[in-house]
């Protein structure tokens, strides 16, 4: 029985895979032009598996094409003796020649001839894929490699090399920047996430072929969460089959939840610990994206054009850098969130017991919370608000902070950034028989009317009866709460000033 792939190359056979067919018929028309082009891709997007499918295409429509892949991942510093041998060998391992069919390399320029023989004697033409060019870190060897390629483009179909595919995970425009490169940067495959009607298609796969059902929120969720990453994809399904669901039952969006949770606060997903490095690289960077006010997207700077590359960050419609993953975003705010620092004992005194703010049920009761809530930041707002720059990020993690203390407590579950209703809600709040969502924004006036109508589209949506929108304003004297009752819907909508007078000590 076939599964989702979570470790590398998908081999049909045994995985759930999308088969990319657009994309390998570009791949295959440019090789038929004779052309030299480049791949961009951040890990874990697919492109083995791409790479995978070409050379299958290519070895069933082109016979008379030569294609192999290699990979210089693990080249580092190398030196040029070793470069030579370990190329031929790779190139002898993707082609399955035999051992004589292709001899050692002496230099650079022994690779032509050397490949020129093959090609002559095999009455083939080349077709090199080199993964992970970057990886070579010896730039005399590099340098050396590139300009060999070079000149063989100019004697291209002399020698028998089709064509020469570069690929990396960054952006590899300046590794190949000359006005002599064969390797037009227009001329670019971009391998992109899968579209939602892929990830559907490769849910739907895994129920055909068990009679196990994701419940369309969770098909949708899993899109909204990953935009479509392949690696992220496979890992939330795969973990929601073996681990949440493994008896076969529909899986519906609560256990979606839980694995969001794990995955962004428990796991060590290598998609999502590749993302936190990247980060870590940009520490202060990052933390100005997600807790302060917007930050200009500026390729040019070094800390925003390699987060860009390694697929951490992105430029939004109004020029700001933004996460677009949502997982992303969600784990690099459990990363980089500040410290609460001994707030904990302000969010609930140690003498206060948490069924002071129940229901009738004995579950958490929102409304009661957020008065509590009102009065920790009466008493504390001055000092946490004023250690950042105002924005929605803050607030976010300061609320969130609050609602944990007494969601562990109650023994409720919390969780940030959640699919509902077929978008994200800020926070939800999940307890035994019982869903709360809750907006947080910053305040505008515009924005107030505007998000009142998404927190009842949301409502609609998700079947939900009540929701609340929390505004934090610098503008408002007084706190102030309304309850809207709108068709057949309970709108509560909550105004919480954020400037305070210093407390006295």
């Amino acid at each position: 029985m076939r599964t989702f792939c979570t470790e590398g190359p998908v081999d049909p056979k045994l995985y759930y895979y999308v088969p990319r067919t657009a994309l390998i018929a570009e791949g295959l028309k440019k090789v038929e032009q004779w052309r030299y082009f480049t791949i961009f891709a951040p890990r874990q997007s697919g492109k083995t598996t791409y790479f995978q499918f070409l050379i299958e295409a290519i070895k069933r429509e082109k016979p008379d094409w030569l294609p192999v892949w290699v990979s210089f991942e693990a080249y580092g510093d190398i030196e040029l003796s070793y470069f030579l041998s370990s190329l031929r060998d790779r190139i002898l391992r993707g082609t399955e020649l035999p051992e004589e069919t292709v001899l050692d390399f002496y230099n650079m320029d022994d690779i032509a001839l050397k490949l020129r023989e093959v090609a002559r004697f095999q009455k083939k033409e080349w077709v090199i894929i080199v993964d992970e060019i970057e990886g070579l870190k010896n730039l005399k060897v590099l340098n050396g490699f590139l300009h060999l390629i070079r000149s063989i483009y100019h004697e291209k179909q002399a020698i028998g090399l089709r064509s020469v595919i570069l690929t990396g995970v960054s952006n590899i425009t300046g590794i190949i920047q000359d006005t002599a490169s064969p390797f037009n940067i227009a001329d670019q495959i971009q391998v992109p996430y899968f579209t939602r009607e892929e990830v559907y298609d490769l849910l739907a796969q895994h129920e055909r072929e068990t009679g196990q059902l994701f419940e369309h929120p969770v098909k949708e969720g899993i899109y909204e969460q990953t935009l479509g990453q392949p690696g992220l994809v496979n890992a939330l399904a795969r973990d929601l089959v073996e681990k949440e669901c493994p008896n076969g039952e529909n899986i519906e969006l609560r256990s979606l939840y839980t694995t969001l949770d794990d995955f962004t606060e428990y796991y060590i997903d290598k998609n999502i610990a590749n993302i936190i490095a990247k980060a870590k690289l940009y520490p202060k960077t990052v933390e100005e994206i997600l807790f302060e006010e917007p930050l200009p997207f500026k390729i040019t700077q070094e800390d925003i054009g390699v987060l860009y590359a390694n697929g951490v960050i992105d430029r939004d419609p109004e020029g700001n850098c933004y996460i677009p993953v949502p997982i992303y975003k969600k784990a690099l705010y459990h990363h980089f969130k500040p410290k609460t620092n001994g707030e904990r004992r302000h969010f609930k005194s140690p003498i206060e017991t948490y069924k002071k703010y129940v229901d009738e049920r004995g579950l958490l009761d929102v409304t009661k919370l957020l008065w509590r809530y009102i009065a920790y930041v009466k008493n504390r707002g001055n000092i946490i608000f004023s250690q950042r720059k105002a924005s929605e990020g803050v607030y976010h993690y300061n609320i969130d902070a609050f609602f944990s203390t007494y969601a562990e407590f109650a023994d409720a579950k919390r969780f940030v950034e959640t699919p509902v209703g077929g978008g994200r809600v800020d926070l939800l709040l999940l307890q035994a028989g019982k869903t709360d969502i809750i907006e947080i924004k910053r305040y505008d006036a515009d924005q107030y009317e505007k998000s009142q109508g998404q927190l009842k589209a949301y409502l609609e949506r998700s079947g939900l009866s009540e929701g609340h929108l929390v505004m934090f304003s610098e503008y408002h004297e007084a706190e102030s709460y309304e309850k809207v009752e709108t068709e057949g819907k309970t709108l509560h909508l909550w105004v919480i000033p954020v400037k305070r007078p210093v407390p006295s000590a």
